[in-house]
């Protein structure tokens, strides 16, 4: 039996093929023209960068032999044929049509000259950049799932900053702790499809140069790999300009006790001020807490704060800086700040110091929107309780030792309404609810309390806990309706 080969792509090498690396074949199929068109290492299989291919071939194909019935389906596949010697052949496929249809792209920005960097570009040592990493989902049957990106961090770029974001506004910080040789490696927690794409993961870091060097960086290429779909994207190579050999160094805290990372707890949003100090060295052994160092003349500060570039200050020639965030940049959570400083013009770099501001709240995480209390009128009074008890539930992120009480009130029930709706709090106590606020519940900060857990479905006597509805005899039958307002405050300790 012989195959007869169609469209072969060859040369004069038997290392085309065989030679134990990978290549990059792209197949497209022509319903139309009942065509296949192939083309052989149009990509580079590191970068995954576009490239002239070896050779491109459009074979005719005869859908009356691969599909005689007419069914609209074909299976395609990949077959070898060797003599005496033998090997394995291993294929990878990155995106089947139909099921999705994916790709992805990076720009990246000189966040210091505010400039998108090309490929061969120069950039400062010390600057500041952001990988901007975009996701695209084009089209499919499937979504694209179970996404893990594995980000190739150019050489030379130290992290502070990481965090994904998707296109319903949803997003998550990324821990830059999680680098391992300069490669992040991070599963996105949603999938993506035609409502919910792109997702974009951004990246801020400064770059350092070898001292007294232009440095060389490679470009870095990164892959997002699906169940479903493996795209990748590749950073543009550049290089660092030299570095001075003076060593500039910013530290939080005081000269006697530095360090390069702070944390501060909030209550609430406001504007908060992060101190420290900086130092000047010639020798690159000085202590990282500013021993051995010389107070600076005034630097240039370049803060973030979660990812955004704010505008530069300066410190003063005391060798101490303060910076003080706006309440306005701060949101509930974790917040980011990092500080980098520079002087004379960007000659002299220093590390990058971060500070992570927790800013905690007090807030409800889930309010019960509508409580129906249905009975049966018998002539007798009776206490009835709601279809189902509500769901009220805090989320206190504060810091510890805080306290909170919970009240409620009723307005707008029809004062025809004979009867009343009461709070039993389940020691014997009746409170009933009018326009005036009811003190319902008492707690410490704790990630989420759910007041209503044990507020009872049924109502047996007045050790039931929870919202009731007390009748009187000569309640007549009608629908009744009002407002409960619900109301969350920090108490005294």
């Amino acid at each position: 039996m012989l195959m007869q080969h169609q469209g072969v792509i060859q040369n004069n090498s038997y290392s085309l093929l065989s030679n134990g690396a990978w290549h990059h074949v792209t197949m497209r199929w022509d319903a139309t023209a009942k065509t296949m068109t192939y083309s052989y290492n149009d990509k580079d299989p590191s970068t995954g960068n576009a490239q002239t291919p070896v050779g491109t071939k459009t074979v005719s194909i005869d859908t009356t032999k691969i599909d005689p019935n007419n069914t609209g389906y074909a299976r395609w596949g990949f077959t070898g044929s060797t003599g005496t010697n033998w090997e394995n052949n291993l294929v990878i496929f990155e995106q089947v049509p139909g099921v999705v249809n994916s790709s992805a792209s990076v720009t990246a920005t000189d966040l210091t000259t505010d400039k998108v960097i090309a490929a061969g570009d120069t950039v400062t040592s010390g600057d500041q950049l952001q990988l901007a990493y975009k996701l695209n989902y084009d089209s499919g049957s499937q979504d694209w799932k179970d996404i893990v990106a594995k980000i190739a961090v150019p050489n030379n770029m130290t992290v502070s900053y990481a965090r994904v974001t998707y296109a319903d506004g949803k997003s998550e910080l990324i821990d830059p702790g999680t680098i391992s040789a300069q490669t992040l490696k991070y599963q996105l927690t949603h999938d993506l499809n035609g409502t919910n794409a792109p997702a974009t993961i951004t990246i801020i870091g400064n770059v350092m140069g070898v001292k007294n060097a232009t440095t060389a960086v490679a470009a870095a290429k990164s892959t997002f790999n699906g169940s479903n779909a493996l795209t990748n994207a590749t950073t543009p190579n550049f290089t660092i300009s030299a570095a001075s050999n003076w060593y500039l160094r910013l530290f939080f805290g005081t000269a006697a006790n530095g360090t390069k990372t702070s944390q501060m707890d909030l209550d609430a949003v406001k504007d908060t001020t992060l101190t420290g100090h900086f130092t000047y060295s010639l020798t690159s052994t000085a202590s990282d807490a500013g021993y051995g160092g010389t107070a600076g003349k005034a630097v240039t500060l370049r803060p973030t704060v979660n990812g955004q570039t704010q505008t530069s200050t300066t410190a003063g020639d005391g060798g101490t800086f303060s910076y003080t965030v706006p309440a306005s940049l701060l949101l509930p959570g974790a917040n980011t700040v990092t500080l980098y400083a520079i002087y004379n013009g960007g000659t002299n770099v220093s590390d990058v110091i971060k500070a992570t501001i927790n800013v905690g709240s007090l807030t409800f995480s889930n309010v019960t929107s509508n409580i129906a209390f249905n009975a049966e009128l018998t002539g007798t009074a009776a206490t009835i309780a709601p279809s189902s008890q509500p769901n009220i539930s805090v989320a206190d992120t504060r810091v510890t030792g805080k306290h909170w009480a919970l009240s409620a009130s009723l307005t707008g029930l029809a004062a025809s309404f004979p009867g009343e709706v009461v709070y039993q709090p389940g020691n014997g106590n009746v409170t009933t609810l009018s326009n005036q606020d009811a003190a319902i519940d008492t707690g410490d900060s704790a990630a989420t309390t759910t007041v209503s857990k044990q507020w009872s479905s049924t109502w047996t006597d007045s050790s039931s806990k929870g919202l009731f509805l007390k009748i009187p005899s000569a309640t007549t039958a009608g629908n009744y309706d009002g407002t409960i307002t619900w109301s969350l405050k920090d108490a005294p300790s």
